[in-house]
């Protein structure tokens, strides 16, 4: 029996390929990622023709909807390249980190304990005092609110950058790993790196990483007891350590004892490039999803056709941008990779000859190539099969119907509310408006007659909660803004 460890980064292209490379080779018959068991449903799709990455999973309590948990995908996520690999072989595939019910359940625990100590202090220093003063209080669970968040830990590759003499995590890794194309033993090494890192560095044991490693211990150990011969285990770099050494099993059946638990409800939506560098589900977030997917998709670019795509944009902006412009800012690219003893160019290098040959020093131009390329506007697709929230499938129908796709830039109509389509549409979007499903915003307009509209309308990821949120009024989107404004007005005091 063999249980190959992967550590991995989240959103790294290197680790993807790595991934998919030893998945090849070795040919498990069961892979175990990091994520939300309640999710397992959901792997099916990821073969469907249009369930496009980027796309992520969504995790909500029903009941509570601020309780939810997004689980970003790329195309050159490593976890999306092991479903997609799970799927096209039809084998075996779960997720194993801790169930998202327990955790909510437990930081709901925790939230309420926070608040009584915060309560009892007060009471016992300032007496009734204090107490008039908290029953004034509009937003009385702030602090508590502020202190219980999740507080992101300098990321321990940060450590590793320092060492080698680099000033950031993210182009360390870059280097090492993403320009990488011998994978042999990287996973070895990875695991090694962060043994000595939590050996020396490691922050205070935190429960809930304690109780996310049990979870994933006793998740292999079940795959084990089914009798799978070749288990891989796909999880961020920093477990690697805690899944290799494995302690007796009751001691983490005794931690995971008794652990509350809530209901949740899973469900694919799509995500943007410029989402992918929040750091929300398995705690990542990378700063150049646009760059990652250039190097996904082309690994032994040397940077000319990096600059050529530079070149396109700054043309589009009627910027004079020749061949010998392009010629020129790799040739610097790559002198500047040399000076830093670098076997390649990186995005700083391509940067800073970007700047220097295309862009005549100018940083305005900078911003838009950053907007554009290094981050991306790419949204991804979910099939309109998936199982959704009704008020979701009639706001995906009307989408299709009137034409006005969910875009991650800002896009620009305007109405001629004389046109039946446009009229339709007007309405459509004031609905959503009377919702709070706040996906357009409404424009001044110039020109004589009522008859005209503009709006700006641009698709945040997050506008999934508010429509679940609201699906409580309705299973359509007329039906639901009725009712809410219904509501609203026999709530009105004026």
């Amino acid at each position: 029996m063999s249980v190959h460890i992967l550590g991995i980064r989240h959103h790294g292209p290197g680790s993807a390929k790595n991934v998919k490379d030893f998945l090849e080779k070795t040919k498990p018959d069961i892979i175990l990622v990091e994520g939300p068991p309640e999710a397992d449903p959901l792997i099916q799709w990821v073969h469907h023709k249009e369930l496009k990455p980027p796309v992520a999973i969504l995790v909500y309590q029903p009941d509570d909807l601020q309780q939810s948990f997004f689980y970003p995908h790329a195309e050159f996520s490593p976890e999306w390249q092991a479903m997609l690999y799970a799927r096209k072989n039809n084998i075996h595939i779960r997720f194993m980190d801790l169930p998202i019910g327990h955790h909510i359940a437990l930081e709901k625990e925790k939230r309420e304990q926070l608040l009584k100590e915060q309560e009892s202090k007060a009471t016992n220093e300032q007496g009734d005092d204090v107490d008039a003063s908290l029953n004034n209080n509009t937003e009385p669970n702030n602090e508590a609110t502020a202190e219980f968040e999740l507080t992101i830990k300098k990321d321990p590759i940060s450590y590793l950058a320092e060492v080698a003499g680099y000033d950031d995590g993210e182009k360390w890794w870059e280097h090492m790993f993403e320009h990488r194309h011998n994978s042999e033993q990287v996973f070895d090494a990875v695991t090694e790196a962060m043994q000595v890192l939590r050996e020396t560095v490691a922050p205070k044991e935190d429960r809930r990483e304690l109780l996310r490693e049990a979870w994933m211990r006793k998740t292999i150990r079940q795959a084990e007891k089914e009798m799978f011969r070749n288990i891989a285990v796909i999880c961020g770099a920093w477990h690697a350590p805690a899944l290799v050494n494995m302690p007796k099993p009751k001691d983490d059946n005794d931690l995971l004892k008794g652990l509350p638990k809530v209901k949740v409800d899973c469900t694919w939506i799509p995500w943007t490039y410029s989402r992918l560098s929040f750091y929300s589900g398995y705690g990542a977030g990378i700063e150049s999803p646009g760059w990652y997917d250039h190097i996904w998709h082309h690994p032994f670019d040397d940077g000319t056709r990096w600059m050529a795509k530079v070149a396109k944009l700054l043309r589009k902006q009627q910027m004079d941008t020749s061949v010998a412009h392009v010629i020129e800012a790799v040739r610097l690219a790559e002198s500047l990779a040399y000076l830093r003893n670098l076997n390649k160019a990186g995005l700083e290098e391509l940067n800073e000859a970007t700047r220097t040959v295309l862009c005549n020093g100018e940083n305005l131009l900078m911003g838009l190539i950053h907007d554009d390329l290094i981050v991306s506007n790419r949204i991804g697709e979910v099939p309109i099969e998936i199982p959704k929230p009704p008020l979701q499938v009639d706001i995906e129908r009307l989408q299709k119907k009137l034409r006005l796709p969910a875009t991650a830039d800002w896009k620009d109509y305007t109405f001629d509310l004389r046109k039946d389509t446009d009229l339709e549409r007007s309405i459509f979007l004031h609905r959503l408006l009377l919702l709070d499903i706040k996906w357009g915003e409404q424009q001044d307009t110039t020109g004589k007659g009522t008859f005209k509209e503009s709006w700006r309308l641009q698709w945040n990821p997050s506008l999934s909660i508010d429509i679940i949120e609201k699906g409580n009024w309705g299973n359509t989107v007329a039906e639901a803004a009725e009712k809410f404004v219904i509501k609203k007005a026999n709530e009105a005091t004026s």
